[in-house]
């Protein structure tokens, strides 16, 4: 019996990497935004702090250069949150894309995998035929040869 081959199989197999290509570019901007996120985070969390040493600074007794080197320290902070956060828009049109783009390439790769299942039945069919001929055929002369 004839083995099974696909003609398509070369074409499948670049689809299929294609959307994994994809995936991973999602997976890594899903990461990159994890990480500005954080940053946020840090970001905010340093400028609660500056806002308690403040007030600790304060009750203790601070100078007039140390009280004035707060406000630009909180205006460069939120800078670079507005920023951040900028870059996470930015991310996040750029995973819109991806999203819609891998969308494409699934929807692809399916219609491969369609033709290839409608394909490998077509063949088993065929198989199926052949190896009903065959039996019988093989029925046939056996009647032949009894008599």
């Amino acid at each position: 019996m004839k083995k099974y081959k696909f003609k398509l199989n070369a074409l499948l197999k670049v689809r299929k990497l294609k959307e994994e290509t994809c995936k991973m570019d999602i997976g890594r901007i899903r990461v990159k935004i994890t990480e500005l996120t954080s940053e946020i985070e840090k970001q905010n969390e340093g400028i609660r702090d500056a806002y308690e040493s403040q007030e600790k600074g304060l009750e203790k007794g601070m100078s007039g250069q140390e009280l004035q080197f707060h406000p630009y320290f909180v205006r460069g902070k939120s800078a670079n949150i507005k920023m951040l956060q900028l870059e996470i828009e930015q991310l996040e049109t750029e995973a819109t894309f991806k999203y819609a783009e891998l969308k494409i390439l699934r929807a692809n790769t399916k219609v491969i995998e369609k033709m290839k299942d409608k394909d490998f039945q077509k063949h088993k069919k065929e198989v199926s035929k052949k190896q009903f001929q065959e039996i019988e055929e093989q029925a046939q002369n056996w009647k032949q040869f009894i008599k």
